[in-house]
C-alpha cells in the first residue's frame, strides 16, 4: 500500500483521493495485524536505525512582511549575540489632510508610538488594568541604547529586477540611514507605560496653556519615543507646502522612513521584542493661532468680538507596510558544536541536518521486508545549555531540496508533532518527530543516493504546506528562541538522536 501512494501522491498529486485511501489502508493492516499475530504467524518488533547529524549556519531570512519583528539586544554563551532594528516606510495622514499648520504654528511634541504585544492581567486595586508584555526574549530589567534615523535607503515594493515580483529584503540588508538621530536614549520594555502626557505651549514656545492625556483605545501600553522637535519641524512643518506633500508617492520619494537601530551595551545582556508594528505611528502635536467669536478669554474674562486662541491640533503619519528587519549576529564566541551537542534558533540562527541510515541499516530494512508501522526522531535537550529561550516547537523537512516531507502531506504538523517536552521537574526535555511515511517511502527507493538530508527548524506558521501542490518551504523565520540538543554521540546513551522504527512481518 505505502508504495501506491508514494507514487500517485509524487506524480500524480490527486492528494485528498490518496490521503482517505490512505488511512483506510492503514486501518485494515491493523486488523489484519491483530488476527495474524493471534495466530502466531505475525511478529511485530523495533529496530534503532543509525543516523548522522550536524549544525548549519543560517546566513541570512526574509526580513520584510512578516507577521513579526524583532527589537532589541540579546545575548548569551550559546548563541552569541543578536540585535533586531527595523526600517519602515511612514505615510501621509489617510485624511487627505493638505498639512497647512496655520497661523503662529508650533509643535508641542513629535511621538513615535509602537504598540507591545500584552496579555491584560486582574485590575490593580485602584481599578487600572495591568498588562504583562508578551514575546519578551532575555533580561527586561537590563537596557539597551534605541536609535531613531531619517532612512536614506529608498523601500522599493516591486523587484527593480523583475518589476513583476514583490521586492524581498533580506535580515543581512544594510541601509542608509541619517548622521544625525531624532532620538538616542537608553530603553527597556515597560508594562506600564499606557499614558502621553501632551503640553500645549503658546506662541513663544515656554508658556504651557494645556496638558493633553493621550492614551490607547485599549488603554494597553506602547512604546513612545519622542523625537528632536527641531528636526521634524524643518522636515515636516517647514516644507509642508512642497511636492512632496502632495501625494503618497512624493512623500515616500521625500521621507523615505525611519530607521529604528538597537545598540547593545557594554554588558550586551539585554532584551529582544517581537512587534506587529501594525498600528504603528508618527504623531506630530502643534497649536496655532485661529480667529473665533467668543464670549471670555483663555483667562475666563468676558469680551466681546473676534479673539485669537490657541487651538490644538495632530497629525497622524502611520508606519506603511514597506518595511523590514535587519538581523545582526555575532557568533565569534559561542562553542562550537560536535558530537554532543547540536544547535538549532530561528531569526538567521542555525538548523540541524540529519541523514538517515547510516551505516548498514538501509539494506537491513529493505532485505526483512518489514511492513512499517511507525518511525520516530526523538531529540532531547541538553538541559546544561545555559540558554532558556527553548521554542515550544521545532519543525521537520527536506533540508536538501527544501520541500515538505510526506507525513507533512499526509498526516499533518499535529501527528507529526515535535512540541516541546517536560520532564517531571518542569525542564525542558525532548522534540519527538513522528514520520512514518517518510520511513516507508525511503525504503522502496531503487537508489540509495536518492536519500536526501533532513532538516530540523525552529518552527514557524509559515513553514506549514500551503497547499497539496506548493510544498516549498518557506525561508521566513523570526523567532529567536533556540534549543541546544544533544548529539549522536554514543556517550550520552538513551539520550542520543535516534529513529526508531517499529514493525511487521509475516512469519515464514
Amino acid at each position: 500500500m505505502t508504495t501506491k501512494v508514494v507514487t500517485i501522491l509524487k506524480y500524480v498529486g490527486l492528494f485528498s483521493i490518496v490521503f482517505f485511501s490512505f488511512i483506510s489502508c492503514e486501518k485494515e493492516i491493523e486488523n489484519i495485524g491483530v488476527g495474524i499475530v493471534d495466530n502466531g504467524k505475525f511478529t511485530i518488533g523495533d529496530f534503532v536505525a543509525e543516523v548522522g547529524t550536524n549544525s548549519e549556519n543560517v546566513e541570512r531570512v526574509p526580513a520584510n512582511g512578516v507577521p513579526q519583528y524583532l527589537l532589541g539586544s540579546y545575548s548569551d554563551n550559546e548563541f552569541g549575540a543578536l540585535k533586531g532594528s527595523i526600517v519602515s516606510q511612514i505615510l501621509l495622514s489617510a485624511t487627505g489632510d493638505n498639512y497647512d499648520y496655520g497661523e503662529n504654528a508650533a509643535i508641542d511634541s513629535v511621538l513615535i508610538y509602537i504598540p507591545y504585544q500584552t496579555t491584560q492581567l486582574d485590575d490593580a486595586t485602584d481599578g487600572k488594568p495591568l498588562f504583562e508584555i508578551d514575546s519578551v526574549f532575555g533580561n527586561a530589567d537590563q537596557e539597551f541604547e534605541l536609535k531613531v534615523y531619517e532612512l536614506k535607503t529608498f523601500l522599493n515594493t516591486l523587484d527593480p529586477t523583475d518589476p513583476s515580483k514583490p521586492m524581498t529584503y533580506y535580515s543581512d540588508k544594510v541601509f542608509e540611514k541619517s548622521s544625525t538621530p531624532f532620538y538616542a536614549e537608553k530603553f527597556k520594555v515597560n508594562p506600564n507605560d499606557t499614558v502621553a502626557y501632551i503640553k500645549r505651549y503658546m506662541p513663544d514656545g515656554v508658556t504651557v496653556f494645556d496638558t493633553d492625556t493621550i492614551k490607547e483605545t485599549n488603554a494597553s501600553p506602547s512604546i513612545k519615543l519622542p523625537l528632536n522637535e527641531a528636526m521634524i519641524q524643518e522636515i515636516f512643518v517647514d516644507n509642508a507646502s512642497g511636492s512632496g506633500f502632495e501625494s503618497t508617492d512624493n512623500f515616500i520619494r521625500y521621507f523615505r522612513g525611519f530607521y529604528i537601530e538597537a545598540v547593545e551595551t557594554t554588558t550586551k545582556e539585554s532584551h529582544l521584542i517581537s512587534l506587529s508594528m501594525a498600528s504603528s505611528r508618527m504623531v506630530i502635536y502643534y497649536s496655532n493661532d485661529e480667529d473665533e467669536d467668543t464670549d471670555e478669554d483663555l483667562d475666563g474674562d468676558e469680551i466681546t468680538g473676534e479673539e485669537n486662541v490657541r487651538v490644538k491640533h495632530f497629525y497622524n503619519f502611520t508606519f506603511g507596510s514597506n518595511k523590514s528587519n535587519v538581523l545582526e549576529r555575532d557568533n565569534s564566541n559561542i562553542q562550537e558544536s560536535g558530537p554532543d551537542r547540536l544547535y538549532v534558533q530561528g531569526a538567521a540562527g542555525s538548523v540541524a541536518t540529519i541523514d538517515l541510515f547510516e551505516g548498514q541499516d538501509l539494506p537491513e530494512l529493505r532485505e526483512n521486508e518489514y511492513l512499517i508501522t511507525g518511525a520516530t526522531l526523538t531529540f532531547y535537550v541538553d538541559q546544561d545549555a545555559s540558554s532558556d529561550i527553548v521554542p515550544e516547537q521545532l519543525f521537520i523537512y527536506n533540508y536538501q531540496d527544501n520541500e515538505q516531507i510526506l507525513d507533512m502531506l499526509t498526516e499533518g504538523v499535529a501527528t507529526v508533532g515535535a512540541a516541546l517536552e517536560y520532564d517531571d521537574d518542569g525542564n525542558p526535555y525532548k522534540y519527538v518527530f513522528t514520520i512514518t511515511d517518510y520511513v516507508s517511502e525511503v525504503l522502496v527507493l531503487e537508489d540509495y543516493d536518492e536519500l536526501v538530508t533532513l532538516g530540523i527548524k525552529v518552527y514557524n506558521p509559515t513553514d506549514l504546506p500551503s497547499s497539496t501542490t506548493n510544498t516549498t518551504i518557506s525561508e521566513y523565520s523570526w523567532t529567536p528562541k533556540g534549543v541546544v540538543l544533544y548529539n549522536q554521540s554514543e556517550e550520552f546513551g538513551d539520550k542520543r538522536v535516534k529513529l526508531d522504527i517499529f514493525y511487521s512481518q509475516i512469519n515464514n
